[in-house]
């Protein structure tokens, strides 16, 4: 099995997951993964073992491949994990805050928020999520770690799909970005704890609005 085949078949199953084509807690069999991705069933196999270590399947005998659930246990599994990694991340960033790299966010995410008030447009919407994904990203570049950065990638693959499952107004994501403002505000102070306090409220709040509760307890 060629490595390029091996990687088509992974990057192809992404993309389908990620573009609804495959839905989460979904069976399919391999061959029609195969006819769906267009990949041999060789590639499919071995693409499976790495999507299942992901935790982005799980092999079920009898009945197949089946797509990751996003249950309860998967929600609160990615999320206390997000929050573990990210808050030791902009702990370290705000010891030596990248000033041109977050006023470039600062910048764009404020003009997300402008726009979700006056000129709301149809990809909007995945423009502010892109910029949500760059400041997150950002924050876990501050590891040279390769664990670390590898399993942070996984764990936003989980969170892409979370969010998919749900429901993600304009309304949600300006105030996303308001949280987004406060950490970022936070850093080019170098103001740690106000910058631990920002992001654990931003994913807290995001946790309890994938689970379907109310964005602050009650």
């Amino acid at each position: 099995m060629t490595e390029p085949l091996r990687t088509m078949a992974y990057a192809r199953f992404r993309e389908s997951l990620f573009d609804r084509r495959l839905k989460p807690g979904q069976f399919v069999s391999q061959r029609e993964l195969s006819e769906l991705l267009d990949v041999p069933m060789g590639a499919i196999r071995e693409a499976l073992k790495r999507l299942e270590a992901d935790g982005l399947i799980s092999l079920i005998a009898q009945r197949g491949v089946q797509i990751a659930d996003v249950n309860v246990a998967f929600i609160n599994d990615a999320f206390e994990f997000r929050i573990m990694i990210e808050t030791e991340a902009v702990r370290r960033s705000a010891e030596a805050p990248n000033v041109e790299r977050l006023t470039d966010l600062r910048s764009r995410t404020q003009q997300i928020i402008d726009e979700t008030r006056n000129a709301p447009t149809d990809d909007l919407m995945q423009s502010g999520l892109q910029i949500d994904l760059e400041l997150h990203e950002f924050l876990v570049s501050v590891f040279t770690n390769s664990l670390i950065r590898q399993s942070h990638q996984q764990l936003e693959d989980k969170v892409r799909l979370i969010r998919l499952n749900g429901s993600y107004t304009l309304d949600r994501l300006r105030a996303a970005m308001q949280e987004h403002l406060d950490i970022i505000d936070a850093l080019l102070a170098g103001d740690e704890q106000a910058a631990s306090a920002s992001l654990k409220a931003h994913l807290t709040t995001s946790w309890r609005r994938s689970l379907g509760l109310p964005g602050e307890p009650q």
